[in-house]
């Protein structure tokens, strides 16, 4: 007798490349904890202004983190909100770098491209492709 059609129980294991991705998500959710703790610690306190960009970016940042890290577990154990998780992770990832592109100084500008057109934008649209993926496999399956 075959299970195809059933929904795969939590707490099975995933398939090799949701291992490596979760496993990824949860590095990336490492490092960019550590990431925003040690930017949250080195920007000086700066005049009273309309915004606080110190606190805008820290804060963004562990929304990023607490993102990552639910798609990484939700991943891990092959839950069916993984593919929601990892379209909100992939939409931060994009206004992340709309906004750091949007907001970098002269200086800072061709940086700011380099992280979004080489890490943050395929980070995001990798993290759309494995959604669709999840979703259609587990599709299929239930079908």
């Amino acid at each position: 007798m075959t299970t195809t059609n059933l929904p795969r129980p939590r707490g099975t294991r995933a398939c090799a490349p949701e291992r490596l991705l979760a496993g990824a998500l949860a590095i990336g959710a490492a490092v960019l904890l550590v990431w925003t703790v040690g930017m949250a610690f080195s920007i000086p306190p700066s005049e009273p202004r309309p915004v606080n960009w110190a606190l805008l970016w820290c804060g963004f940042d562990a929304i990023e983190v607490v993102a990552m890290g639910t798609a990484a577990v939700l991943v891990r154990r092959r839950d069916a909100l993984a593919p929601i998780a990892l379209s909100a992770l992939a939409t931060l990832m994009v206004a992340d770098a709309w906004f750091d592109v949007m907001t970098a100084r002269s200086g800072y500008l061709p940086a700011a491209l380099s992280m979004a057109a080489f890490l943050e934008l395929p980070l995001a649209a990798a993290l759309v492709a494995f959604a669709v993926r999840i979703t259609r496999r587990d599709g299929a399956r239930s079908s």
